[in-house]
């Protein structure tokens, strides 16, 4: 093991043991009960953010409390809170108003707490005529509402042609690939596309075979589509080049990071393609305007005029009860919440996602004074909560993950600059040799297939059912997770899938 590496698993155990001993500070609190004898908490919905919310549970597993999330689609989510077989949901959108009345029928609070912002994005599977991956797509919101309309199916169109001058796509038939599920990352991307693409999204819910308006939540599908469940579903697709060759689909942005696939480049308000970097998610969410119940309204967002801004970016929600929940089950939940908002938040940019600023994370810790039985939060300040938001930490930030704030100017730029600027964290007219210098000075990184991240997750949970002091391993192979994430373009995503008690899957 090289120096480096020595000295990047002692920096990461560093930032693991500060996780812990928040989840201690939180413990000192008059609790209903304790690490190793709190029930499991159950949840289940949204795939957009399970990336996170696995990895945030995987975290507090170690500490001894369990978190069961099924990743079901936020529909199914938020049914199964309506009809009581978990204790919180996760979703992209708040309950529509066909819902609200079973909620009332079945005398169920609920409110909304922001957990983690990110960019819906565009996963895409296209070769050079010599069978290089294309890295470096063009869209905006009309080419992007065509495709996934059916309006525009092959790569050689007239349109995307004219945003990637210079690329030759050897692909022919576009394979658009939605979700088969109830899904808010569906409704998410129906919303921009109603807004900045209104007359291609208005012509598609005319149609017989589509009438879905804004936010649709269950894709219609039409010829050349593929409908499959969940993000991990279409991701696989996507990236299967067997099955994907010229497929195309919208996920979150860290369902495509971690296959190491290539997102799309979208053309915001300044006329510049950007990417779904944190940097880019938070300058363009600065304009969400927040109602008081802290659902959001992102027509600002689409139009963000920053040249850096991705116009897509969006919040998830938890959604917990406010009353009725078993005093022991609220202080494992609130736990949690304070765990994600503060120390959870830096892994959101090696995830893929954006932290939460601190006005959102003052908002979940008064929310979670509303759960029965949850521990009373800290300060939101940097000695009690070390969101990167609030120490400051993400003033340089990570790079990788197509790190670049602005791809492409307005006008193509599709060419080999901007292939190298989308794939190197570089912006197009950087030198070869500050590329190559980059490159020199990122550290090692060690990638972990899918067996070795779930045989880690379960250790975690094997040793969390015994009481006591955090254990020293799961904190090693924990500090070695976080060097990882933080110092490589890997995003490792968590992949258990147990089962609902007492509920279906709902796929």
């Amino acid at each position: 093991m090289s120096r480096a590496v020595v000295r990047g698993l002692a920096c990461a155990l560093a930032v693991g043991l500060a996780g812990a001993s928040m989840i201690a500070a939180v413990r000192g609190a008059s609790a209903a009960c304790g690490p190793g004898t709190c029930p499991t908490v159950f949840g289940a919905g949204s795939t957009w953010v399970q990336i996170a919310l696995d990895q945030w549970r995987a975290d507090i597993a170690k500490q001894g409390f369990s978190i069961n999330y099924q990743g079901t689609g936020s529909s199914t989510g938020r049914n199964f809170y309506i009809i009581n077989q978990v204790d919180f949901a996760a979703s992209e959108i708040p309950f529509q108003p066909d819902e609200t009345p079973k909620l009332q029928g079945e005398n169920k609070s609920w409110q909304y707490l922001p957990d983690v912002a990110g960019g819906t994005s565009l996963m895409y599977n296209l070769h050079s005529p010599s069978g290089q991956r294309i890295t470096s797509l063009n869209l905006n919101a009309d080419t992007a509402g065509k495709i996934f309309t059916g309006a525009i199916s092959n790569w050689q169109d007239a349109e995307i042609r004219q945003l990637n001058p210079g690329v030759s796509i050897s692909e022919t038939s576009i394979i658009p690939v939605v979700r088969s599920d109830g899904s808010g990352t569906s409704a998410q991307f129906s919303l921009y596309l109603a807004n900045q693409a209104a007359g291609v999204w208005q012509s598609f819910v005319n149609n017989p075979n589509g009438g879905c308006p804004a936010p649709c939540s269950v894709w219609p599908q039409f010829p050349g589509s593929q409908a499959q469940s969940g993000s991990d579903g279409v991701a696989n697709f996507v990236a299967n080049d067997a099955i994907g060759s010229g497929a195309i689909g919208y996920v979150e942005a860290g369902y495509a990071y971690g296959r190491e696939f290539p997102l799309a480049n979208m053309q915001n308000a300044s006329g510049n393609f950007t990417q779904p970097v944190y940097t880019n998610v938070s300058t363009a969410l600065a304009h969400a305007k927040l109602n008081a119940d802290l659902t959001q309204n992102l027509t600002g967002v689409y139009a963000a005029p920053e040249p850096s801004a991705y116009p897509m970016s969006s919040y998830s929600y938890m959604i917990t009860p406010t009353s009725g929940l078993d005093p022991g089950k609220g202080f494992v939940l609130g736990t949690w919440i304070i765990y994600i908002a503060c120390h959870g938040q830096t892994e959101a940019a090696p995830l893929g996602y954006s932290p939460l600023p601190p006005n959102l994370v003052q908002a979940d810790f008064e929310a979670v004074r509303r759960i029965p039985g949850a521990p009373a939060p800290p300060p939101v300040d940097a000695a009690h909560c070390d969101n990167p938001t609030i120490t400051g930490a993400l003033q340089q930030g990570p790079k990788g993950f197509h790190g670049s704030t602005v791809v492409s100017s307005r006008g193509g730029g599709g060419g080999p600059a901007a292939s190298a600027a989308a794939t190197s964290g570089t912006t197009p007219g950087a030198t070869a040799s500050n590329s190559a210098s980059a490159a020199a000075n990122t550290p090692g990184v060690l990638t972990l297939n899918d067996s070795q991240r779930l045989a880690l997750f379960r250790l975690a949970e094997q040793n969390a059912k015994h009481a006591g002091g955090a254990p020293v391993l799961p904190l090693i192979l924990a500090a070695a997770l976080i060097l990882v994430a933080a110092f490589g373009p890997v995003v490792f995503e968590w992949r258990p899938r147990p089962s609902i008690e007492g509920g279906g899957h709902g796929r």
